[in-house]
């Protein structure tokens, strides 16, 4: 099978093991990749990310040099704006440092898109990138019993 094809299969796996356990955390998709100037990039790339209610963020990609990389970090949530801080694997350095500003484009019941930039840095990143993913956030199931009783009484 190949790579992107095999990664595809994973990530899936990965959504269906993560879903029952998201609280109103959310489950995203990377898609596809705009790099500016061009060059011989990979502009498909496949993968999945996981954001807990508190930021914590991590995920999975086939990534624009044609490798797998794995990322973690914190993201700030302001409105539609994002900010996520951390590191990645699967290029030249064995982790390198993650800085990806992002914006909600919509919102509907829970579905979004959402556009992410990758600015060009000199000798690591050789491009700038526009990163498209779609994501969904889960909603909180009621934790108190408290809660419970006034959802009834709704």
């Amino acid at each position: 099978m190949p790579t992107p094809i095999r990664f595809l299969v994973s990530c899936a796996a990965a959504l269906v093991l993560l879903a029952p356990c998201a609280r109103a955390d959310t489950l995203g998709l990377h898609l596809v990749s705009v790099h500016m100037p061009a060059h011989d990039f990979n502009n498909f790339n496949p993968g999945i990310y996981y954001r807990n209610d508190d930021g914590w963020t991590a995920g999975g990609f086939y990534n624009s040099l044609r490798q797998t990389s794995f990322y973690a970090g914190y993201t700030w949530q302001y409105r539609a704006l994002g900010l996520t801080v951390g590191g990645a694997t699967g290029y030249q350095y064995a982790v390198q440092p993650l800085l990806v500003p992002s914006l909600r484009l919509f919102s509907n019941e829970g579905f979004s898109a959402r556009l992410a930039f990758i600015p060009r840095v000199e000798k690591r990143i050789e491009s700038n990138v526009l990163h498209l993913t779609v994501e969904y956030s889960f909603a909180r199931a009621p934790s108190t019993p408290e809660t419970v009783t006034q959802l009834r009484r709704r």
